[in-house]
């Protein structure tokens, strides 16, 4: 008698068992998937200035450099003051407006991506903030990033650029109102009056959590952000 024949889904595989971080990682998105309203909007923005500022800091000899990611960080620490909601927790008794600029940027570790916070990241210098994400990078991907670096933070970035992806929507980290994802810089063609040009670009994704904020306050922080980026000096 022939052997039976393995079902389709009968299949062999290798189990990798879900970490403490996956697990967590896991539970914390399902929450904010499910109990917070999200939506979303997007922009193409110009990063020229953002990338001549860098080179201009690499030529000088900058140490740490700053990363793009350093860069925006700073920028949209600096907009938080004028932009209080998105600096803000959500409670049902109702919206906690945050004193300290206090922000998260999210890290690929082999454990699953953590959430490294710059604490009064407005108060800081963009070097101070270089030297310090640099830090917590190197602590989260040896594993050794402690719990209290990762509190505190009323508002996350999330880029994801440097792999290559054009655009993508970031999950709000709760109790946080937005999360604001960039995308890869590439060359990109826009129009510059009547002129068809290329430009080095980037998107932009504003993920808002709607009990708290709607596209009426997205909007204006998109665009004060697009002004700042196409402001930058280093």
């Amino acid at each position: 008698m022939s052997a039976r024949r393995p079902r389709p889904d009968e299949q062999e595989f290798e189990l990798v068992p879900h970490t403490r971080t996956r697990q967590a990682i896991g539970d914390r998105t399902r929450q904010s998937v499910n109990e917070q309203p999200q939506f979303r909007v997007h922009k193409l923005v110009d990063a020229s200035a953002l990338m001549a500022a860098r080179q201009a800091l690499r030529d000088a000899g900058a140490q740490p450099l700053p990363s793009f990611n350093d860069f925006l960080l700073k920028l949209v620490a600096d907009l938080l003051p004028t932009h209080r909601r998105f600096n803000a927790w959500w409670s049902p008794e109702g919206l906690k407006l945050l004193k300290d600029v206090n922000v998260a940027f999210a890290t690929a570790t082999d454990q699953g991506v953590l959430l490294p916070t710059v604490l009064k990241a407005n108060e800081k210098s963009l070097a101070e903030i270089a030297a310090e994400t640099a830090e917590m990078v190197a602590l989260a991907r040896a594993g050794k990033l402690r719990a209290s670096l990762q509190m505190g933070a009323g508002f996350t970035i999330s880029n994801i650029g440097p792999v290559g992806v054009d655009a993508f929507d970031a999950i709000i980290s709760p109790p946080q109102t937005a999360i604001l994802a960039i995308g890869s810089i590439m060359p990109r063609p826009v129009a510059e009056g009547d002129q068809v040009v290329v430009r080095p670009t980037m998107w932009l994704s504003l993920t808002m959590d709607h009990r708290s904020l709607d596209g009426a306050d997205g909007g204006p922080f998109l665009n004060d952000l697009t002004v700042a980026i196409a402001n930058c000096r280093a």
